[in-house]
């Protein structure tokens, strides 16, 4: 959790310094919903890397999530952007967050094997947009 912290702190904190962090939030009067941090891929064209999606208990299951990333991709499109990657973990617990991104048409592209740890791949999930 502090290295999403400390992305939001980058990408909020100091507005007049470059930051390739981009931040949308999402929410429902005065509550906070959720929030997704991406920003492009350096060294790619076109490329973005989706950081981290969140939405908090009272949201989940309500598509905050799903909304976020449809307003994550269309601000991609937007800047010229044309694929998205995400890396996550094979971890049973990412179970539910890998289904996810597979009903939003995010595949499999790759997996390193016991990247995090023995028995813990890094996935990485890839769509063109």
């Amino acid at each position: 959790m502090s290295c999403a912290t400390e992305l939001i702190e980058l990408a909020v904190g100091a507005p007049e310094e470059h930051i390739d962090y981009k931040i949308l939030v999402a929410g429902e009067g005065d509550e906070l919903a959720g929030y997704v941090c991406f920003g492009p891929t350096p060294m790619t064209e076109a490329t973005w890397d989706l950081y981290w999606i969140a939405s908090t208990p009272a949201f989940r299951g309500k598509g905050a999530g799903s909304r976020l990333l449809l307003a994550m991709e269309e601000d991609v499109r937007r800047r010229g952007g044309m694929q998205v990657r995400i890396e996550t973990s094979s971890m049973g617990e990412y179970a539910a967050t890998r289904a996810f991104y597979d009903r939003h048409a995010y595949a499999e592209a790759s997996r390193l094997p016991d990247f995090y740890k023995p028995g813990d791949d890094l996935v990485t999930l890839y769509k063109k947009i």
